[in-house]
């Protein structure tokens, strides 16, 4: 795989060039296996879908930012065959109150909110399936992988993550598969325009020399292999077991190997919905000066009656001589808090004592969560949490979402902070 990672260009919103030199390669595979996948053009092969997504945001913390965005999205996907398939997605997102937040590509001291505009490939995918149970993909890809934990979308924002792959699936048993990808580059959520160098009128341009902040730049190059498997063989119960080495070239310290497993129930017990789940994980920092094996845990338990679900939840996430446990790829905005204050797990770590409440009655969903964050080392306090989405659902296309969060500190590091999200969803 190291070959291929040499291939890798500078990604400017494009494909690299050992992703277009193995499209090529794969159509020409394709097209020498008729007549088994023999191209096919009937209109009824393709699927076309146009969603969109319109929002309101606004943030207040030590200042104050609003945003209104408009994300619109075309999605195709192609059966040419039997074996043979494509997907290709294409986003467009529109700002306005641009002077009014910093955005990630841009900074004028206000707080982030990282929605950012223009116009992205955000999928272009070939799919070959030589038998039913194999499945081959190469391209850019949406992927999230079980809970998005550890790799993700980051779907909330109005630019997806995606990761340019190439890997397999293989499908068995009942209804469990094993997956692999080879990454070559993420496509952050901070879009193409946020490249190495600072704009001069940026408002960080004199602190940070000029330079954007790795944890701001718009592509990551990698080098990174993902393992996931995924066991579903009984009524009540999963299993998921992963690795994954992350090798990050423009933010090396963030690179690490984790290994983990996770369990998951959900049952009945009377009229009592019942679930569980424990997961764990070790991983090493490989880049940094560090030898210790950091941990993760992730306890739950929950019980629903009608309408209403209440479940706890402990997230432990270790820390050792200023290294934390580290998850790049995950879909952050989910986890630990929708204020987004441990993006990057502090080197002290993190414990997320939570409280979720749920009330579900057609159209409405109420999903309202209460965190408690204490340092991994010393167990102190930093602050708590009161996270609360209300969601109409006119139909299956379209969705109202209010969201409310509000971050309260105990320390002199991170200042109380307060948003809310108005957002209309069609076909996404």
């Amino acid at each position: 795989m190291s070959a291929i990672s040499t291939m890798a260009m500078q990604k400017t919103g494009k494909l690299s060039g050992y992703t277009v030199s193995c499209l090529v390669g794969l159509i020409c595979l394709a097209s020498m296996q008729a007549p088994a996948v023999a191209l096919e053009y009937s209109q009824d092969n393709h699927t076309f879908e146009f969603g969109s997504r319109g929002r309101l945001a606004n943030v207040d913390a030590n200042t104050h930012s609003k945003a209104a965005s408009l994300l619109l999205r075309l999605h195709v996907e192609s059966e040419w065959s039997s074996h043979f398939s494509t997907l290709l997605e294409v986003d467009h997102v529109e700002l306005g109150w641009k002077d009014e937040f910093s955005n990630g590509v841009h900074f004028n001291g206000n707080p982030v909110i990282p929605d950012a505009q223009g116009s992205d490939l955000n999928q272009v995918l070939i799919r070959y399936a030589p038998a039913n149970t194999w499945q081959l993909t190469l391209g850019r890809e949406a992927v999230n992988l079980g809970n998005q934990r550890f790799v993700g979308t980051n779907g909330f924002w109005q630019n997806q993550q995606t990761l340019d792959t190439l890997g397999f699936k293989y499908e068995f048993g009942v209804a469990s598969h094993v997956l692999y990808r080879y990454v070559d580059n993420v496509n952050r959520i901070n879009g193409d325009h946020a490249g190495k160098y600072l704009s001069p009128s940026d408002s960080n341009f004199v602190e940070q020399n000029g330079i954007r902040p790795a944890s701001f730049l718009g592509d990551h190059d990698h080098n990174t292999h993902l393992v996931f498997a995924q066991f579903k063989e009984w009524d009540y119960s999963q299993i998921q077991v992963y690795y994954f080495d992350m090798d990050i070239k423009e933010a090396a310290a963030l690179s690490n190997q984790t290994l983990g497993a996770r369990y998951q129930f959900k049952g009945r017990w009377h009229t009592l919905r019942t679930q569980a789940h424990g997961e764990i994980a070790l991983q090493t920092r490989t880049e940094i000066n560090n030898n210790r094996t950091l941990s993760f845990y992730d306890i739950g338990a929950g019980v629903g009656y009608h309408s209403h679900e209440v479940s706890l939840n402990y997230q432990h996430l270790g820390a050792s001589n200023g290294a934390s446990f580290v998850t790049p790829l995950a879909s952050l905005h989910e986890k630990n808090g929708w204020v987004d204050k441990f993006l990057l797990t502090p080197s002290t770590g993190l414990r997320d004592y939570s409280l979720q409440y749920i009330w579900r009655s057609s159209p409405f969903k109420l999903d309202a969560r209460y965190h408690a964050f204490y340092s991994d080392r010393h167990n102190t306090a930093i602050g708590e949490e009161l996270d609360m989405d209300l969601i109409f659902k006119f139909n299956r296309e379209n969705s109202l979402l209010f969201r409310y969060a509000e971050f309260k500190t105990r320390t002199d590091s991170r200042p109380n902070e307060q948003r809310l999200f108005l957002m209309f969803t069609h076909n996404l």
